[in-house]
């Protein structure tokens, strides 16, 4: 009211009253508004309050939003961005600012969650969370698997009866969650850290059933996220159904289309394992079998080209081996014959020095048996070694090809490889073959083949 009339009536006015006054007649005609615009000069102080202006082609007006309000919007807050927010319109006294307390906000063109899910989304991405290189390997057969889930929810019944129809030799640790409402994002990150704690686990499953965004919105959050990114223990995402896809998918080692999926997914059944099992091992079996058979096969080849193209090596290796036993027994022998004499001689001084005729006698006789015994050795040896000797030379003409090729057989080989020919149907009319003799060689063309009679035996 004012303070001050004169006789024209005139009203005067003080700050605070007309401030007031402005106060109470903007709350009694708009008590709630709601108001589109432009956020311009947002600001957030350490008080958790935000404080933007909202503005449109003309006109301008200050916004305030404290924080028992904001911590209800689930996206970020952007320059430029478009918005709707009702509240109270009210002027700051101690300014005289004509604003807006927001108490509810909401995107121009995305809805809430959608715009909060895309904005942690691209932030995650750009800090590499998503990374292929980050995410690690399942088991292949885990002995323990952890659940985060509710333990009445369907997603818990069903895979445990996945784990009983396959027969699965894993226990189920279930660490019990809310994953919907206002208590399921901390109860969330407090069950995976339980199961990180007691390392029982070597996966673990993070999951519920399908339901609407809303439902699915603990998923989304960013505390969530970064615990899954943070486990020791690799991580299976089965939120809701094979169409819904969550920032815990996104971020999770392994992500399942629904929790029956990943059930699936971590425990193979043991009959499964097996039949891997044993296919890796008849692989094995058959791929080792053929490459022996083949390196047999080169290897008898081999020996039977290098046997048949120069069999003559084999005799002179084993003429040098003789030449070599001949001049080790010759020098034995003239060494012993040396040392004889040299005894010899040395008892014939004595005898002479001393005269002793007796002792010659001795002397003389057993250097004689000394020389006996000797030469009896030494025949032995050498009788030893020529016996050897022809018996590696009869077991090499044995194996020679030519000692065959002399009693009247031949070697058939194909003249463009050298291909040993045995069955008629490993040539066919006007190929060129090589005849070997014991002696000579003949070129000849094949005018025909078929089954004969089969050779005789000698």
């Amino acid at each position: 009211m004012p303070l001050e009339a004169g006789n024209n009536q005139r009203q005067v006015w003080t700050v605070s009253a007309l401030v007031e006054f402005s106060r109470e007649l903007l709350a009694k005609t708009l008590p709630f508004v709601w108001v589109r615009g432009e956020i311009s000069g947002f600001s957030a102080p350490v008080s958790g309050h935000w404080y933007f202006d909202l503005k449109d082609e003309r006109a301008l007006i200050a916004v305030a939003m404290f924080k028992s309000a904001n911590s209800q919007v689930p996206f970020e807050l952007e320059e430029g961005m478009e918005i709707i927010l009702g509240g109270e319109v009210a002027i700051y006294p101690s300014r005289g600012k004509f604003q807006i307390v927001a108490e509810v906000l909401e995107p121009v063109g995305w809805g809430a969650f959608q715009l909060a899910y895309e904005q942690l989304k691209a932030r995650l991405d750009t800090e590499g969370l998503f990374d292929a290189e980050r995410k690690r390997p399942l088991p292949i057969s885990p002995h323990c698997v952890g659940v985060v889930t509710s333990p009445t929810g369907a997603a818990w019944r069903d895979m445990c009866r996945v784990w009983r129809k396959n027969s699965v030799p894993i226990r189920a640790l279930l660490s019990p969650t809310h994953v919907q409402g206002t208590e399921a994002m901390a109860g969330i990150i407090s069950a995976l850290d339980r199961l990180n704690r007691h390392a029982e686990a070597n996966v673990i499953i993070v999951g519920r059933g399908g339901g609407s965004r809303e439902d699915l919105w603990a998923f989304n959050e960013e505390s969530v996220a970064r615990a899954i990114a943070a486990s020791d223990i690799p991580v299976v995402s089965a939120v809701g159904h094979e169409i819904d896809h969550t920032i815990a998918d996104l971020v999770a080692d392994q992500r399942a289309a629904t929790p029956t999926a990943a059930a699936e997914l971590v425990a193979c059944s043991r009959q499964l394992l097996m039949e891997r099992i044993g296919g890796i091992k008849r692989r094995t079996r058959t791929s080792v079998s053929n490459r022996v058979l083949a390196t047999r096969s080169r290897l008898q080849e081999s020996i039977l080209q290098r046997s048949l193209g120069q069999p003559s090596r084999l005799l002179t290796v084993y003429r040098q081996r003789l030449d070599e036993t001949f001049g080790e027994v010759k020098s034995t022998i003239d060494r012993q014959f040396n040392d004889d004499q040299n005894t010899l001689q040395t008892a014939a001084h004595r005898i002479v020095s001393k005269n002793l005729m007796p002792m010659t006698l001795k002397t003389r006789a057993r250097a004689n048996n000394a020389a006996r015994r000797s030469a009896s050795l030494l025949q032995r040896q050498l009788d030893q070694q020529k016996s050897r000797l022809a018996t590696t030379v009869a077991r090499i003409r044995a194996l020679s090809p030519l000692d065959v090729l002399g009693r009247g057989y031949s070697i058939c080989e194909r003249a463009t490889d050298g291909t040993i020919v045995r069955e008629a149907d490993d040539v066919s009319p006007g190929d060129l073959i090589r005849v070997r003799l014991q002696k000579d060689t003949l070129e000849c063309t094949v005018q025909s083949t078929g089954q004969g009679t089969p050779p005789q035996p000698l």
